[in-house]
């Protein structure tokens, strides 16, 4: 059906003399069960698709791209749509850009089988599955819950005659359990997507979010503290590392001339080795090509501290004369953007447990109630949500409220260890990390 959509569009394109165009289609369809305390309360399935256009005018020094979005086969919308794109990109200016055309590309399977053949079961048996690992749980009552699949078909093809598509499943659970005890009453809300089915894990996983609404309770407020050593989950890593690493790793932030790393630098300590890698098993963002249809690959950012190459999309690839590392991201609108694929740091040579036995007094943060650190200056502050006070290397007490605050980019600097053990948040595959010269307040 998708390559009759294409048929479509592309014929339009044709009829009109347009040289130089480009169509990214995705269908999306999602399964969700919402539950409601232990009863599944609704069910719900969505099915859509949209389509971008891309049209090139190319200039003596410049080329000029127009940008539509549209989600109607209607021929008289698909022509209106084309010429709008056809005269944005007469007027809009850039700097010289082309297409990419054919090449190998790898052969990467992100999709379940068994999603695709049949995803109302496999919903319904891992719905039922996370709710009766929830009502299993002693001392915490479910107050809301959601999970779906989602299943992708995406379809890219250019007048380079570059013909791709690839299907993608992957996760979301949102939940919340509530604890109270002598009065006292906290929730724990989770919310996140997981790319198979493996990572799940229901039974560790809603396990944990119980003992979080439980330690809630007794949790105090941290010990204020300077040059603090605080440890960060995958999670917490993930918030802190991609806006702010990631960024300064991509090629749109060195020739925006933001970017505090040039090749060669040395920017994180000696134990930190940091990989981009488009191709990872499980990595949500994981995919054969990008959104502009070059090969994803990976790129190693950092190696012992040092910075060793920048991450890059066609546009900057051409600017630079260089090869994309197929580091183009789809904005909701249709553009192209530089940006990460999926980023993985190399595991250490101590356990989480060795780790926390090594601390005289710090802090294990598990989640923040957010954390957004300034992506060009690395700068944050954030508030713990659930986290465990660390005294000759036990956790002494559940933390909650406070503040930790520092720098990303000088974090990096002042690692003190990294875990054997690393796990899949979303698009990172990331150890526990500690630091030092942070700040803790309450």
């Amino acid at each position: 059906m998708s390559n009759e959509r294409l048929d479509l569009i592309e014929k339009g394109l044709n009829s009109k003399n347009i040289e130089e165009y480009e169509i990214y289609l995705v269908e999306r369809n999602m399964y969700e069960t919402i539950f409601l305390k232990n009863q599944a309360d609704n069910e719900r399935e969505i099915r859509d698709f949209e389509y971008f256009i891309r049209i090139l005018s190319q200039k003596k020094d410049e080329t000029g791209i127009g940008v539509i979005k549209g989600n109607s086969l209607d021929k008289g919308q698909i022509d209106k749509n084309i010429d709008i794109c056809a005269t944005l990109s007469k007027f809009n200016s850039s700097t010289k850009y082309f297409f990419p055309e054919k090449t190998h590309i790898s052969d990467l399977n992100t999709a379940d089988k068994k999603i695709l053949n049949d995803p109302i079961a496999i919903k319904k048996d891992l719905a039922e599955e996370l709710i009766s690992e929830a009502s299993q749980q002693k001392d915490v009552k479910t107050t809301f819950g959601r999970f779906r699949i989602h299943s992708y078909h995406s379809f890219l093809r250019n007048s380079n005659a570059l013909n791709l598509d690839s299907k993608k499943t992957f996760f979301f659970i949102e939940f919340a359990l509530k604890a109270q005890e002598n009065g006292k009453l906290s929730e724990f809300w989770e919310a996140g997507y997981y790319k198979e089915k493996e990572h799940l894990k229901f039974n560790e996983r809603v396990n944990d979010w119980a003992r979080r609404a439980k330690d809630t309770l007794r949790a105090e407020e941290p010990k204020p503290a300077n040059d603090a050593i605080v440890i960060f989950s995958p999670s917490v890593l993930r918030a802190a590392i991609n806006p702010v690493i990631g960024f300064h790793a991509l090629a749109i932030a060195h020739f925006e001339k933001i970017s505090r790393y040039n090749i060669g630098d040395k920017v994180a300590s000696d134990n930190i080795t940091l990989i981009d890698d488009g191709l990872l098993d499980g990595g949500l963002s994981s995919n054969s090509w990008d959104s502009e249809g070059n090969p994803q690959q990976e790129t190693e950012v950092l190696k012992n501290g040092v910075f060793q190459n920048r991450l890059y999309n066609q546009k900057y690839a051409i600017l630079d004369d260089v090869l994309s590392t197929g580091n183009a991201k789809r904005a909701e609108n249709g553009t192209v953007v530089n940006g990460i694929s999926n980023l993985k740091i190399l595991p250490g040579d101590i356990s989480l447990k060795e780790m926390i036995s090594n601390v005289k007094e710090g802090y294990y943060i598990e989640q923040f109630s957010w954390l957004h650190p300034d992506d060009i200056s690395g700068n944050f502050g954030a508030e713990i949500r659930n986290g465990y006070f660390i005294k000759n290397g036990e956790f002494q007490n559940p933390i909650k409220l406070g503040n930790v605050s520092g720098n990303v980019l000088e974090m990096v600097k002042n690692c003190l260890y990294i875990s054997k053990e690393r796990e899949f948040s979303e698009n990172v595959l990331f150890p526990y990390m500690a630091f030092n010269n942070l700040n803790v307040s309450s």
